[in-house]
């Protein structure tokens, strides 16, 4: 058995085995917790029917699986109520990228470093500079979903496509079972491997995931200890575009730039938040949901995140890269970053005050950064030092948030000490619904002003074919926005208008740079689905418009429009849905990418984009499992052939997927 082939073997029985795991999990826990004796919930987790003594696998039987879902917010101090997605629609779309923004630069390949086209989705306050250009693939513990449930819950997701020696691999593992009525406990694990269909592209990007949540009386707390590691090879794009617009050669046999060079970055992060409810609690009916709520609560949230990014290149290219200012042969430029932080809020809780129906939020938080990198010591001579910086902040807000139609929050942080001195954000959110609750409508309005010290690695930065040393001024921004929703016509539309000074941003040099003068960017959208019978026509625009566009470059235009003919057979038990989907935007000085700093920067050599990418898909359901079959870029031999994302850079060829959702809870 030659290499590859033992190694997609490997790769297949490891997948397997995942999933046969939960599987084991899941039986179980449905068998070992029978002997939990009868306890209250506190909560919508668990329901009795009069005097049945009807429960889950928490000691009860024959009763309907209860999953409550959701997220920390605001610092740890609030939860995000979800729900879970059991919808067929747009199961086909499994890009990360692509679920964030409808319009991406990027470098082809699935897990491959990207950035927005559409500035208002753009990733821009990652604590590590690095993670921006690969945020929508990491779990990181903002992200993470916290479970409550009577039954153990699994979910289960795989795609794949091409050849063997092409194969391109998504798989997504969640299990998460009560212990107690009170306590809960869950894992997870998401894998992206490709070895991408130009030569010299693989990526493999993984994280793992250990949360648990505890609520009993007045004390809450979620813990989480998650891991993200990613490895990209760098090809540097193709030798010459024309093997693409002009000829049909294999994927495989076009000519790229770069060889042996590799970027690696890893991720760990572990939260503690605790909370303990203060005076006497009422019950309320919040999100359809009785639970108990008390005039205030203290906070604490800890969290620790260790952080590094290397560039590996085994010989130095210098046709590609035009400066080398340290090692001739070879690079290896590394930075760490950790991160200690700990805050602490008092939450006064709303509608406990027959006076005042608000809420508010007091808090401070401290935090302490390391940094380790390259670093000059002398004329020329360099060495891996450390830089410490430490910030603390004010932080406030008021709100309210369960008011039938007037809902609205202000909150406002200040740094009052430390390396980003000075820095302030304000923001207000208000939101009025009206209707009734089949047609209701919602008008949104969003408004921030920030002052912010640009990222410490925007400042100094020494590697093997980039360096600088800068002192820039602050970073001011002033946004507003207005939405107006009707949900039961799938129909939105909005605008928002940012005022940005200072702008720091990778130039044309590939290097930090900082704008002299204020930038302006107007952004309008419109989303419609129209419904004729059985089909669905669902659509979205996005325009924007850049005061300067040679150090902002837009599109002006973004499209996404999906559309498909859906139906259901078997009193519901089968569910299908047949279409096609278009991302396009117009032509603009899309970025290009340096491997050697990880960063995408400005370019004025070709303008790209005025292609549509066409997907085709048939998706259907069988129960709670979900099955997708699509041929992603149908169109990539028709016509112009001009699809690159980033300059040199062009999207994988037409390439056919299938892959399925499984999630079991009973």
């Amino acid at each position: 058995m030659t290499l590859s082939l033992y190694l997609q073997a490997m790769k297949q029985t490891f997948i397997l085995f995942i999933f046969a795991f939960c599987l084991s999990l899941s039986s179980a826990a449905q068998e070992d917790t029978r002997d939990l004796r009868q306890g209250n919930m506190g909560e919508k987790g668990l329901k009795r029917d009069g005097e049945k003594n009807e429960m889950d696998s928490l000691g009860y039987n024959n009763v309907k699986s209860q999953i409550k879902t959701w997220r920390l917010t605001d610092f740890g101090t609030s939860k995000s109520i979800l729900h879970i997605d059991t919808l067929l629609a747009n199961i086909q779309n499994f890009n990360p990228i692509y679920q964030r923004s409808i319009s991406n630069s990027y470098l082809g390949n699935i897990g491959s470093p990207y950035q927005s086209n559409i500035f208002k989705d753009r990733e821009r306050n990652e604590s590590f500079l690095y993670f921006n250009t690969f945020r929508a693939y990491m779990n990181m513990p903002d992200d993470i979903i916290f479970f409550n449930t009577t039954t153990p819950f699994t979910s289960f997701f795989y795609e794949t496509a091409g050849s063997k020696d092409r194969a391109e691999n998504k798989l997504r593992v969640l299990h998460t079972q009560n212990i107690n009525p009170f306590w809960n406990v869950g894992i997870s694990f998401n894998l992206i491997s490709s070895e991408g269909q130009y030569q010299n592209q693989k990526t493999k990007l993984y994280d793992f995931d250990l949360f648990s949540s505890y609520k009993k009386d007045r004390y809450a707390a979620h813990f989480v200890l998650s891991q993200n590691r990613i490895l990209v090879n760098e090809n540097g794009g193709v030798n010459d575009d024309e093997q693409i617009s002009d000829t049909v050669i294999d994927p495989e046999n076009v000519q790229v730039r770069l060889s042996g060079t590799k970027n690696k970055l890893s991720n760990l992060n572990f939260v503690a938040n605790q909370e303990y409810h203060l005076g006497a609690g009422k019950e309320l009916i919040l999100d359809a949901d009785t639970t108990e709520i008390f005039p205030a609560k203290l906070v604490h949230d800890l969290r620790y995140e260790s952080d590094a990014r290397s560039f590996k290149e085994s010989a130095v290219n210098k046709d590609f890269f035009k400066t080398t200012y340290l090692n001739n042969s070879k690079s290896f430029d590394e930075t760490t970053m950790k991160m200690l932080s700990n805050g602490f809020h008092l939450v006064f809780n709303e509608n406990q005050n027959k006076k005042l129906s608000f809420g508010a939020r007091l808090g401070l938080l401290n935090e302490f950064k390391t940094y380790n990198l390259r670093r000059p010591v002398g004329d020329n001579t360099y060495s891996q030092r450390d830089k410490q910086i430490h910030n603390t902040q004010l932080m406030t807000s008021v709100f309210r948030q369960t008011g039938v139609n007037w809902n609205w929050k202000f909150s406002g942080a200040y740094t009052f000490e430390g390396y980003s001195q000075s820095d302030y954000r304000l923001d207000g959110n208000l939101v009025y619904q009206f209707g009734d609750s089949i047609n209701r409508h919602s008008l949104v309005i969003k408004s921030q002003i920030k002052s912010t010290t640009p990222d410490f690695l925007f400042t100094e930065y020494h590697g093997n074919h980039q360096k600088w040393e800068k002192s820039f001024d602050k970073t001011k921004e002033l946004s507003l926005g207005l939405e107006y929703q009707i949900k039961k016509y799938g129909f939105k539309i909005g605008g928002q208008i940012n005022n940005l000074d200072n702008y720091t941003y990778f130039g044309y040099d590939t290097i930090a740079s900082q704008a002299s003068k204020s930038i302006q960017v107007a952004t309008a959208y419109i989303e419609k689905d129209f419904r004729l019978g059985k089909f669905t026509l669902s659509q979205k625009i996005i325009g924007q418009k850049s005061s300067d566009k040679k150090i902002l470059p837009l599109p002006d235009l973004s499209v996404y429009s999906n559309n498909y003919y859906s139906n259901t057979f078997f009193n519901g038990a089968l569910d299908i849905q047949a279409g096609f989907s278009v991302y396009y935007n117009t032509s603009f000085y899309a970025p290009n990418y340096m491997p050697s700093t990880g960063q995408f920067f400005l370019q004025e050599e070709k303008k790209l984009g005025d292609y549509p990418k066409v997907d085709l898909y048939f998706n259907f359901r069988i129960k709670r499992t979900r099955i997708f079959i699509m041929y992603e870029h149908l169109n990539a031999r028709m016509g112009s052939q001009n699809y690159f994302s980033s300059l040199h850079y062009p999207i994988n060829p037409g390439m056919l997927k299938y892959g399925l959702r499984w999630t079991f809870y009973d």
